[in-house]
């Protein structure tokens, strides 16, 4: 549900405005020629009116996905950083397995997911 403040306003209210629905509640602010909106996430001003996103929920998923990815990616980087001291330092992590292997394993996993994004 949107707040909107409707034009002719002093700064001071327009502020205020501000500080209540922005600083206090999250709701994001947009101006029209009208009016002052303080909008929830999945609202969008159009023609000059606040409405419903049709594509929030993609939206919100794409972000999601996009997010995933970069934190895939950073525990990758961290992982050949590892896989690095591995090769220099050649040690079992178990009676059969190597760090080199155990890094390659995880890497490999992380891969499997980031394909299935």
């Amino acid at each position: 549900m949107s707040y909107k403040l409707e034009k002719p306003y002093t700064e001071n209210q327009r502020l205020n405005f501000i500080v209540k629905y922005n600083h206090n509640k999250g709701l994001k602010i947009s101006e029209t020629a009208t009016c002052l909106y303080a909008l929830e996430d999945d609202e969008i001003i159009e023609n000059g009116l606040p409405v419903k996103n049709q594509n929030y929920e993609s939206e919100q998923a794409e972000i999601l996905k996009e997010k995933t990815q970069s934190e895939l990616l950073k525990q990758l980087e961290d992982l050949d950083k590892k896989r690095i001291r591995a090769i220099c330092e050649p040690e079992m992590k178990t009676e059969t397995q190597s760090w080199l292997e155990y890094y390659n394993q995880q890497i490999a996993e992380i891969r499997q997911v980031m394909a299935e994004l």
